[in-house]
């Protein structure tokens, strides 16, 4: 039994540490420190809108950390007055394993800073993520929640 557990914990070590590293071509930040940081973009469907740009940028300060700090921009097209409108956030992400119905998944739990942090999920699929709804579940539709990993 203790055999079987070590096992599971080692197993799911390495799997967090593949997480954290992506492809190990993260790009560095400008600023001159040792931040690693991972870029995801993508267009995701809007209930009254053409779509929400999500540009989604992960830094966590090694490439094999479990967590870190995001900045997420999200630009809803022709949403005032035709014009597009951006709101950007940012605050600590943290890489969680276990989904209902896979256990083995890997997301990402992104808490916003400020008065009143909201959370957003997004399930690691290696060079993209996928934004998760109520229940940490995926969109029971047909429509695209992905965000691609950037060079």
């Amino acid at each position: 039994m203790k055999k079987v557990l070590f096992g599971s914990v080692c197993a799911a070590v390495v799997a967090f540490g593949m997480v954290a590293c992506g492809d190990g071509q993260g790009m560095k930040r400008g600023d001159g420190s040792d931040t690693v940081s991972r870029r995801y973009v993508g267009t995701l469907p809007a209930a009254d809108g053409p779509g929400i740009v999500y540009d989604l940028t992960l830094f966590n300060l090694a490439e094999d950390s479990l967590s870190g700090e995001f900045a997420l921009s999200m630009t809803y097209l022709e949403a005032q007055n035709g014009k597009n409108a951006t709101f950007d956030s940012e605050g600590e992400w943290v890489a969680v394993q276990g989904i209902a119905g896979d256990r083995s998944a890997v997301y990402y739990q992104l808490i916003e800073s400020g008065v009143r942090p909201d959370t957003t999920n997004f399930l690691y699929l290696g060079d993209s993520v996928v934004l998760l709804g109520n229940g940490l579940q995926r969109a029971p539709s047909n429509l695209n929640y992905t965000l691609i990993l950037e060079d």
